[in-house]
C-alpha cells in the first residue's frame, strides 16, 4: 500500500500534475489498493481535516497580508528601518533585512513580505548605486524570516499537525527569526564593504521621528495580536480576526491607500490563495493519515533508533532531507509530507517538540530560495529584472549564512526554547 501511494505520488509530480492533486490521486489509489476500505474515506477524511477552529487564523492572515501588500504600510515600515540602520556602510541592504523582520510579524507569509518589501526597496536600492542581482538577493532570502517570526502561516500548519500549542511555537520562533536577520545583514555588510556599495548616512533623529510616527499605528499590530496571545487574552484565531479588522481600518480608514472598489480584487487573490492552500492541507492530511495506518512513522523510528542513534546525525539527516525537498516542492507543501513521517522519530528520540518544529520550519524555509521552486527567487527575478540564472552567483554566500544559522538553531536547542521559559517557566 505504501509503494502504491509513493509511487503514484512521484509518478505524478513527474508528469506534472499540482502537487495537491498528486496528494489526492496517491492517497485514492492506495486505498483503492488495498481494498478493505470505501473510497468515499478520502473525501470524508478531507473535510475532517480542515474542520479545526485554529485553521482559521490562516485565511485571515491571509486578507490581511494581501491588504500590506497592496497599501503603504511596506513603504512605511521600509522608511522606518532605513532611519534606524542607514548609517552602518549598506544601509539599505541592512533596513531590507530589518523590514522583513518586522513584516514577518504582520503578514505571516514569506512571499507578501517578498512583494511588500522588494517592490519598495529593489528600485530604491538600484537607485542609489547597489547591484540589481544584490538587492534582488538580499531581499529573497530576507524574506524567509517571515516563516518564523510570529504570526507564521507554517508556525500555524506545524501546530496543527502535531497539537503543539501555536502560542509557544510563536515565542520559539522569534529569537531564532532575529537569528536569521543577524546572519544575513552581517554577510551584507562584508559584501558591502568589500564591494563599495551603500555609502553610509549620517543618523538623524528628526528622520527617525517623522518615520516613527508614520509607521507607528503598524507597529501596533504584533504587540497586540503577540501580547495579547502571550497573555493569554485571545487565541491565535482572535488574533486573526483582530489583524483583520485591524488591517482594514489602517488600509480603508487611515491611510486610505486604496478605494473601496479595490476589496473585490483583494478578496478574489485572497480566496485563490485560501483555497489551494487548505486544500493542500486537507490531502496532505490524508496522506499523513495513511502513513500513520500503515504505521511507516513508527518503523522508521524503531529503525532509526537501533542504527542512528545519535539526535545530531538525526538533525544534520532532517536538515539534508528539508534542503532536497525544498528544490521541489514549497516549504508549506514539503511541511505538510514530511512532519508526519519525521515528527513521531523526533519524539521518540527525546527532541522538545518546539525544538524540533522550528529547525523544521528554518531548514524547510530555505526552500524559498533555492531553484527551481523558490518561489520568493521567482518574485524578486522579476520584480528586479535580473534572469534567475544571474541571480544563482550572488545567492550563494547569503545561502551559505542562511545554513550556518539553521545549523544553530539545531544545535543550540537554547535559541528555541529561552523565549518560551522565560513566558512559561518550563
Amino acid at each position: 500500500m505504501i509503494t502504491v501511494l509513493v509511487v503514484t505520488f512521484f509518478a505524478a509530480l513527474i508528469v506534472s500534475v499540482p502537487v495537491v492533486f498528486a496528494l489526492a490521486l496517491a492517497c485514492a489509489a492506495a486505498l483503492l489498493w488495498q481494498g478493505r476500505l470505501p473510497g468515499t474515506i478520502v473525501p470524508q477524511q478531507i473535510v475532517a481535516a480542515i474542520d479545526s477552529a485554529p485553521l482559521l487564523a490562516i485565511p485571515l492572515f491571509i486578507v490581511f497580508g494581501e491588504m500590506v501588500s497592496r497599501g503603504s504600510i511596506g513603504p512605511r515600515l521600509v522608511a522606518l528601518c532605513e532611519a534606524l540602520v542607514g548609517w552602518i556602510r549598506g544601509g539599505l541592504a541592512h533596513a531590507n533585512v530589518l523590514a522583513s523582520i518586522f513584516f514577518g510579524g504582520i503578514s505571516g507569509a514569506a512571499t507578501a513580505d517578498t512583494v511588500a518589501v522588494g517592490s519598495v526597496m529593489i528600485p530604491e536600492m538600484k537607485r542609489r548605486g547597489y547591484p540589481a542581482a544584490f538587492s534582488a538577493i538580499v531581499t529573497c532570502t530576507s524574506s524567509v524570516i517571515g516563516n518564523l517570526i510570529p504570526p507564521s502561516i507554517d508556525l500555524i500548519i506545524f501546530a496543527w499537525l502535531t497539537g503543539t500549542p501555536v502560542d509557544r511555537l510563536f515565542a520559539a520562533g522569534i529569537v531564532p527569526g532575529v537569528l536569521i536577520g543577524i546572519a544575513l545583514m552581517v554577510i551584507s555588510y562584508i559584501i558591502c564593504r568589500r564591494n563599495g556599495y551603500g555609502e553610509p548616512v549620517p543618523f538623524s533623529f528628526p528622520s527617525l521621528t517623522r518615520s516613527l510616527f508614520k509607521a507607528g499605528p503598524t507597529m501596533l499590530l504584533p504587540l497586540i495580536i503577540l501580547g495579547g496571545i502571550f497573555t493569554g487574552m485571545f487565541t491565535v484565531t482572535e488574533s486573526a480576526a483582530i489583524a483583520f479588522v485591524y488591517g482594514l481600518l489602517l488600509t480603508f480608514g487611515v491611510y486610505r491607500d486604496l478605494p473601496l472598489k479595490a476589496i473585490v480584487p483583494l478578496l478574489r487573490d485572497s480566496v485563490i490563495a485560501i483555497g489551494s492552500i487548505m486544500f493542500l492541507l486537507a490531502t496532505a492530511k490524508v496522506f499523513g493519515w495513511i502513513l500513520t495506518v500503515e504505521r511507516v512513522p513508527q518503523n522508521l523510528a524503531a529503525f532509526l533508533l537501533t542504527y542512528l542513534p545519535s539526535k545530531e546525525l538525526f538533525a544534520v539527516n532532517v536538515i539534508l532531507v528539508s534542503l532536497i525537498a525544498g528544490c521541489f516542492l514549497t516549504p508549506a507543501t514539503a511541511l505538510i509530507i514530511l512532519t508526519p513521517i519525521l515528527y513521531p522519530i523526533a519524539m521518540a528520540m527525546g527532541f522538545d517538540a518546539l525544538h524540533f518544529g522550528i529547525m523544521l520550519l528554518s531548514a524547510l524555509a530555505l526552500g524559498h530560495v533555492t531553484p527551481p521552486v523558490g518561489l520568493t527567487l521567482f518574485i524578486v527575478s522579476g520584480l528586479s529584472g535580473v534572469p534567475i540564472d544571474k541571480l544563482m552567483r550572488p545567492l550563494f554566500p547569503f545561502l551559505l549564512a542562511l545554513l550556518i544559522a539553521v545549523l544553530i538553531i539545531a544545535y543550540v536547542p537554547q535559541v528555541t526554547l529561552t523565549v518560551p521559559h522565560l513566558i512559561w517557566g518550563s
